[in-house]
């Protein structure tokens, strides 16, 4: 299974080389681990949904903590840290097209005047 905040898979873990350390240390000093949350402690910080329920979304908090960030490196970052502060009011449902579940939550998330 992909792991829930980070690049590839849960069951494999794979580190760095000690020379390949010494040559970041050299490069660019040394460096400081982030602490690793699990995904239990991120799931208690997903607030409630303030929508409706509806077909093409999920309201789901793992769903929503999923559809957080996207795929660049400060994004793996902040969700492997755990200190992602914004998390999305719905996420596309399974059973519905992207396509329309993006639609809905376009005009559902605008601002009128």
């Amino acid at each position: 299974m992909r792991r829930w905040n980070g690049w590839g898979e849960e069951s494999t873990e794979v580190g760095l080389p000690a020379h390949g350390q010494a040559f970041l240390a050299e490069l660019v000093g040394p460096g400081q681990a982030l602490a690793d949350a699990s995904l239990a402690q991120v799931l208690a910080k997903v607030p409630s949904s303030r929508l409706a329920a509806h077909p093409l979304v999920s309201l789901d908090a793992e769903s929503r903590l999923r559809h957080a960030r996207g795929q660049s490196l400060p994004d793996w970052l902040a969700m492997r840290s755990g200190s992602s502060a914004s998390f999305p009011m719905a996420s596309p449902s399974r059973r519905a097209p992207s396509r329309s579940a993006s639609c809905w939550y376009g005009r559902g998330s605008r601002t009128r005047r």
